[in-house]
């Protein structure tokens, strides 16, 4: 058996030294990263692409929030706008309905008054409150007889009434002691004219056949004109209510 040399043993170890001595700088190369002449790595570090990431994040559901706020307001005016634009809507066209029909009334006024008759311009006003029924101050202090009463067209003013009454006054009425009411109906239509009787209420009779007074009424479109003679009789008298 062969011996070994020292310089066999002593060569042996310093290549197995020179090889470690590689791979070592190899190990080392490896795991150092890249430094950039300028001071920085040539690829971000994993926590430095975190706040990239974030800021994109946030800046796409800032964008989101705002299209959904737009979204939400114009659906808001929408609706808003139908629910308080119909009513609206309505109440403008019966508001012009309204106008218009009160300006076509108005102008049909005219053409109606130029239509009545003579009678409701041309006649005698009567505002003596001693002629309503409810004055009962004076009993037979008053009559209609000629020459103190004419014939002709009389219309009841305020405060004296306004027209003559439809159902009999009580005794000691009007300043009379035969106190008078109409006994028929009024005229409906604007410029017609009725014809009737007035009674008397006397010697306990409501309507006395010897005290039938004729009596015509037209109506003037808001108010009535009387056609009266003059009575009989003292104790006698027209008399006026509202």
């Amino acid at each position: 058996m062969a011996m070994m040399t020292t310089t066999d043993m002593t060569t042996i170890p310093s290549r197995n030294s020179q090889m470690r001595s590689q791979y070592s700088v190899a190990d080392e190369r490896q795991i150092q990263p890249y430094q950039h002449p300028g001071g920085y790595q040539a690829w971000a570090a994993e926590g430095s692409k975190e706040p990239f990431v974030s800021s994109n994040i946030n800046r796409n559901d800032s964008v989101s929030f705002k299209k959904y706020l737009t979204t939400k307001c114009v659906m808001s005016f929408l609706i808003g706008f139908i629910i308080c634009g119909i009513p609206l809507a309505i109440m403008g066209a019966l508001y012009a309905q309204k106008i218009s029909s009160n300006s076509s009334s108005g102008s049909s006024n005219p053409t109606s008054s130029t239509n009545l008759p003579t009678q409701c311009t041309s006649y005698t006003s009567i505002a003596d409150t001693t002629r309503l029924t409810s004055y009962t101050s004076c009993v037979s202090c008053f009559w209609d007889i000629s020459p103190y009463f004419m014939a002709g067209w009389y219309r009841f003013i305020a405060p004296g009434g306004t027209q003559m009454p439809a159902m009999p006054p009580s005794t000691g009425a009007c300043g009379a002691a035969w106190p008078t009411w109409y006994n028929g109906t009024y005229p409906s239509t604007s410029g017609s004219t009725v014809s009737s009787a007035v009674c008397a209420q006397a010697s306990g009779t409501l309507c006395h056949p010897s005290y039938y007074m004729p009596v015509s009424i037209t109506n003037c479109n808001g108010y009535y004109v009387f056609y009266l003679t003059p009575v009989s009789t003292t104790n006698i008298r027209y008399c006026a209510s509202f």
